[in-house]
């Protein structure tokens, strides 16, 4: 089975680098108000752009493998986190799509999207996560 792989390297107080372990490469950090310099998005934001985008791109290929013709499609992923709490509560897609097909069609594709999106997977089924620590202390 394949393995994704992201690495993540803190560079400078709570500033961080990403990299996909292909070409591509993402700066993190916390706005000024939580101590950061606000270089780039949270890792939390970067969350939720990666579940609006997974949603663009899953539905742009299914609409292709149905010969839909997708003249624009827009998600905006909104979710929400109480300000005490690590643990978002509410998730919400608002998808606007625009295509040359039936009604039921673009509906039919829409499904499939949330059915094959692994981001929206990520949000709505619980996987588990395991951690392999590994410490080199200096006293």
């Amino acid at each position: 089975m394949p393995i994704n792989k992201a690495t993540a390297k803190l560079v400078e107080n709570v500033r961080s680098t990403i990299d996909n372990s292909r070409t591509h490469k993402i700066t993190c950090d916390l706005p000024p108000a939580k101590g950061g310099t606000d270089q780039g998005p949270t890792a939390y934001e970067l969350a939720i752009m990666a579940l609006a985008d997974c949603a663009v791109t899953i539905f742009a290929d299914v609409a292709k493998q149905s010969k839909i013709e997708v003249t624009d499609v827009e998600v905006t992923a909104e979710v929400e986190k109480p300000a005490d709490s690590p643990t978002p509560t509410r998730a919400k897609m608002i998808v606007n799509i625009s295509a040359k097909a039936r009604e039921g069609l673009i509906k039919a594709a829409w499904r499939r999207t949330e059915a094959k999106c692994p981001v929206v997977k990520i949000f709505t089924e619980s996987i588990p996560v395991e951690v392999e620590l590994n410490l080199k202390a200096e006293e």
